[in-house]
């Protein structure tokens, strides 16, 4: 594979930076596709690196809550059967 085919590959699959940064890139992803000059030949890609970029932040938002409920859960007094009735 050269080093061309790499990077494409690369940004399109794993270099998403931060979820601000990932928003922030799909915003302008949306604003391009929202224009009236739409460039045709990269329509697909940009269509395809949006979706990878929604997948990824999906991913953060779903590692984040679940990082947070294990946090609060440390905070949570445990409860007994006694405590209950």
């Amino acid at each position: 594979m050269t080093e061309e085919a790499d990077s494409g590959a690369d940004r399109g699959a794993t270099a998403f930076g931060g979820y601000a940064e990932s928003m922030a890139e799909l915003e302008a992803i949306l604003a391009s596709l929202e224009s009236d000059d739409v460039d045709i030949d990269a329509l697909a890609s940009q269509v395809e690196r949006a979706s990878h970029l929604i997948a990824h932040c999906e991913g953060r938002l779903h590692a984040t809550e679940l990082s947070l409920q294990t946090i609060l859960a440390q905070h949570d007094p445990p409860t007994t059967a006694e405590e209950d009735s």
